[in-house]
């Protein structure tokens, strides 16, 4: 239906009120003063992508052991996860295990407004992917978010 075949009184009802506009703009004004700081804090992206890196970083150590019949550690301490032949912590340089892409030593470091608290300064991979003992790692940032490795098995969750 075109807009200039209707009477002048049903065309000026297809717009909107001037009253109309300005609820909507003060709706989303008031959402965006609500709702904008929770999508725009850098803590929340910080600490779920560290918690991400952290279990990939396990997982690789884990696959490494595997690889090379056993012997990978993981050292854990306030400023992040470092990979390592020995369980001395820290990790003396001829010691570094190198990462998937090469680089040496191989760790991921905690973002500032994240913290990293573990049960265990380090975790030792055998032969087959077990730790030597189970731990949890405690990332905090907006929320707190947990990290385990099973005791039997490795699993990293």
């Amino acid at each position: 239906m075109k807009h200039h075949s209707l009477p002048a009184t049903r065309r000026a009802q297809l717009a909107f009120t001037l009253v109309e506009l300005v609820s909507i703009i003060l709706i989303a004004g008031i959402l965006a003063a609500v709702a904008g700081p929770r999508f725009f804090n850098a803590s929340t992206f910080a600490a779920r992508g560290y918690a991400d890196a952290a279990s990939g970083f396990l997982r690789y150590a884990q696959k490494l052991a595997v690889a090379r019949h056993g012997g990978v550690t993981v050292q854990i301490d306030n400023t992040g996860l470092a990979l390592c032949a020995t369980a001395s912590n820290p990790c003396a340089d001829a010691n570094p295990w190198p990462g998937p892409q090469g680089e040496t030593p191989y760790r991921v470091d905690v973002p500032n407004g994240v913290t990293l608290a573990g049960s265990a300064a380090s975790l030792t991979f055998d032969a087959q992917g077990r730790p030597d003992s189970g731990i949890t790692l405690s990332i905090t940032g907006d929320t707190a978010r947990t990290l385990t490795v099973e005791a039997e098995t490795g699993y990293v969750y």
